[in-house]
């Protein structure tokens, strides 16, 4: 899928600052050892010359192989001692090695020519922040607290299930999913649990577009308005086949046919492809009714799976 110029030079940014990190640590180590042990210091010296040794051999005429098997034996034992001082010290024998976030790709984003998962990983994750989810950190499965659902049994018991069946549905996760309705008034952890599927989702390797219900519309309101002349690729297609779509705060966007129609194509298209969609809303069953004509309303609550949220706002509760 299709990145911001800013998106990419924050991913690249934070590659750099992973490769640099791990540089300067396993520099910061290497200086730590030699302080500690003089012998190991005059070790490595003699292992950095290694590879002009190498190539002194390999010129060395007719005596070149022989002379090339000397300098592995002998950078054989080199390693082999060195080895053995750092476990005398206490240290793993990869002690002082560059200890990268990503071994696959050394942090750099790329494996051979194509892209490390790690570096997809990251682009998801700042699209995430790019569309207001700033706690990707925070609003883990983890980190949502059911004790703030104690207002009676009842509303635990079904808070616990609204957080299995979270779970659940990032499981083995495929496009094919289906679909979630999250339903319940403000603060009760629907935008907490929308986020942590996101976050599992993308971990499996799946591009997840997460966006308010205006922002998706307003892109659909500017390609209607495209110059038809403009090679600029539509803003809406994205939405129309990315393999999970997470649509936050349901109807608090402006009501009108066109809205209401783009909603419809948006909701239908992928129902038929047989793409995933996490929905939010603050809307009672009612409100749905009300507000919005029978095919969506079938749609909204007959292919989604409703998941009622309850209980007292935690925000408040925070407080």
């Amino acid at each position: 899928m299709a990145y911001t110029r800013d998106i990419y030079r924050r991913v690249q940014d934070e590659l750099l600052r992973r490769r640099d990190t791990a540089l300067s640590e396993a520099q910061a180590r290497r200086e730590e050892v030699h302080r500690r042990n003089g012998e190991l210091k005059v070790l490595d010296a003699a292992l950095s010359h290694t590879a002009m040794h190498l190539f002194e051999a390999a010129t060395s005429g007719a005596n070149a192989k022989a002379r090339m098997e000397e300098v592995r034996r002998e950078n054989e034992a080199l390693l082999a001692a060195r080895v053995e001082l750092l476990a005398d010290m206490g240290l793993p024998a990869d002690y002082t090695e560059v200890h990268y976030t990503c071994p696959a790709c050394s942090d750099t984003g790329y494996v051979l020519t194509s892209m490390c998962a790690c570096q997809r990983k990251l682009l998801q994750l700042e699209a995430l922040r790019a569309g207001g989810v700033a706690n990707t950190e925070t609003q883990t499965f983890e980190s949502f607290d059911l004790d703030y659902y104690n207002d009676t049994p009842a509303i635990r018991h079904r808070m616990e299930q609204n957080l299995a069946a979270a779970k659940e549905y990032c499981e083995d996760f495929t496009p094919a999913k289906g679909n979630l309705l999250l339903m319940g008034g403000t603060g009760l952890g629907k935008t907490h649990l929308s986020t942590a599927i996101a976050l599992r989702v993308i971990e499996q390797g799946y591009p997840v577009i997460y966006e308010t219900v205006q922002a998706v519309l307003a892109d659909f309101e500017y390609d209607r308005f495209r110059n038809s002349y403009s090679t600029e690729e539509g803003r809406a297609e994205k939405y129309l086949e990315v393999p999970l779509l997470i649509l936050d705060d349901l109807g608090t966007e402006f009501s009108s046919q066109f809205t209401v129609s783009c909603l419809y194509q948006l909701v239908n298209t992928r129902l038929v492809r047989g793409l995933a969609t996490v929905i939010s809303t603050n809307l009672t069953v009612q409100e749905i009714q009300e507000r919005y004509d029978a095919r969506l309303t079938s749609r909204f609550l007959g292919e989604y799976r409703v998941l009622q949220f309850l209980g007292t706002d935690v925000r408040l509760q925070k407080r």
